[in-house]
């Protein structure tokens, strides 16, 4: 794959994750309210969800096994590490969701709060800082050419 087909790709998979992630909030919004039909709602939203989630942490993982990639090859080994970290911390959240989600119940819905609050925190920030590597590597691939 070309490398701005590439960072294309990857740009269109962040909206794709954003959007689930719009989602996700609205329905952790859900499950810490203090109405049951709102809380049962929200924990079906959730579990709805799941196949996204799980596209999500095989977002992290394949960007980490190619071996191939502009971030290996334009990006320091400092910033290139901060982005394995973050997918394995966000693939470490995703994990604990979908484990823990079989087994809530409406009354502890809110539970997930906690977890889910800082996945969403952690996606936001990594997309950002992605999107920020990106365009540094643009800029180098630029430069030697």
């Amino acid at each position: 794959m070309e490398s701005r087909d590439s960072n294309e790709y990857i740009q269109r998979e962040h909206l794709e994750i954003v959007r689930l992630a719009d989602k996700f909030a609205e329905a952790l919004a859900l499950t810490s309210s203090k109405n049951f039909e709102a809380r049962q709602k929200g924990l079906a939203e959730l579990r709805a969800l799941r196949p996204g989630l799980l596209g999500i942490s095989q977002h992290c993982r394949e960007e980490d096994s190619i071996l191939e990639t502009d971030f290996r090859h334009y990006l320091d080994a400092e910033q290139y590490d901060k982005l394995q970290r973050e997918h394995q911390s966000i693939t470490r959240l995703v994990g604990c969701l979908l484990r823990e989600l079989p087994y809530v119940t409406a009354d502890s819905a809110s539970d997930l709060c906690p977890t889910g609050e800082e996945l969403l925190e952690q996606i936001h920030e990594h997309i950002a800082y992605e999107q920020d590597m990106l365009w540094r590597v643009e800029g180098r691939r630029l430069q030697y050419q």
